[in-house]
């Protein structure tokens, strides 16, 4: 978070950051106090906030998953959101991202399963093999590291934010890395590392990087565009560990790379992924374990925020009345 905040161009940020724990409550004022209840996402620990106040709960629900079988970190803490229903939470703010999305979003083991797969199901080893994925999402980098070790390839990070979010992932003890670990951060140690790779032989080496959105200057469109000294050649696979956020610009971008990529030979291995967003059923799930007197969809469209609003009136949520759609800088008062 701190490298966050440093990072922040925009606006300045001085703010005192003050560490917090997973169940912990903290008082923001005699009468209002806030507690971070466990949930599961593609980011390690997060949290709901649930806002004690003297008219009842408040809960900021965003962003989660129902992961009981995570493969780093523990479940959500079904039990105290259980609880905090029974106390009365009168108002709930949750994300809305995949409430279109019937049914549930498989568990992260599921997604460990799919990397195994894919990078293990094949009798083509000899040829050279990307990978590309949130470098936020510890978990599933993690089980990509394990598998290249079963491949008996050598991981190699790739970027600095790799380098950033996988070194506080170590320091804090969330997973543990191979010896043979490699990891380059900036331009020139990424440009050095991929030509090495290319000289030593592809078969050798699972490069790990970013650039799934088909970002212009990430280091997959780099590849792609022959600014590297690796080269994709006819029968190398890449792998999307990561879905194209459904925007018209990044999606523009992610086709571009892809027909880059095709155009040299590559064989595109797309959606090796499962979401970090709740879907319908779990959406439902939440509603009916929290119980909140009105709910608010957030992060998403409006269209993304009439699913939601449909999903709720099935459980028995009225719009307008109980269940709201509202625009970012609009009040309500519950």
């Amino acid at each position: 978070m701190k490298h966050e905040i440093s990072d922040e161009k925009k606006f300045k940020v001085n703010n005192e950051v003050i560490p917090v724990k997973l169940g912990g409550r903290y008082n923001l004022t005699p009468d209002i106090q806030i507690e971070f209840i466990r949930i599961q996402h593609s980011i390690v620990d997060s949290a709901f906030a649930a806002i004690h106040t003297p008219d009842g709960i408040v809960l900021y629900a965003s962003d989660f998953k129902l992961d009981r079988t995570p493969t780093v970190g523990l479940p959500p803490d079904f039990q105290r959101l259980k609880k905090i229903g029974n106390e009365g939470v009168r108002a709930m703010i949750t994300e809305s991202t995949n409430s279109g999305h019937y049914g549930k979003t498989p568990s992260e083991q599921i997604a460990k399963d799919l990397v195994r797969d894919v990078l293990l199901g094949t009798e083509e080893t000899d040829s050279g093999v990307l990978i590309t994925t949130f470098s936020s999402h510890v978990a599933r980098i993690n089980a990509i590291i394990q598998a290249a070790e079963e491949m008996d390839r050598i991981p190699v990070l790739l970027g600095r934010s790799m380098e950033r979010y996988l070194s506080i992932a170590q320091k804090m003890n969330y997973i543990k890395f191979p010896d043979n670990l490699e990891v380059h951060g900036s331009r020139n140690a990424v440009e050095k590392a991929l030509k090495r790779i290319a000289q030593d032989g592809k078969k050798k080496y699972l490069p790990i990087m970013t650039g799934h959105q088909g970002e212009p200057d990430a280091i997959l469109s780099r590849i792609a565009n022959g600014e590297t000294q690796f080269r994709v050649e006819k029968g190398d696979k890449v792998i999307f560990s990561a879905n194209a956020i459904p925007n018209p610009m990044t999606l523009a971008n992610r086709y571009a790379l892809e027909t880059k990529l095709k155009m040299a030979g590559a064989r595109i291995y797309d959606n090796v992924h499962v979401s970090g967003h709740a879907s319908r059923e779990d959406h439902w799930e939440l509603l009916r374990m929290v119980n909140p007197e009105q709910v608010i969809p957030s992060h998403g469209n409006m269209q993304i925020h009439s699913s939601y609003v449909e999903m709720a009136e099935d459980a028995g949520y009225v719009f307008g009345d109980t269940v709201h759609i509202m625009r970012n800088g609009e009040e309500m008062v519950l």
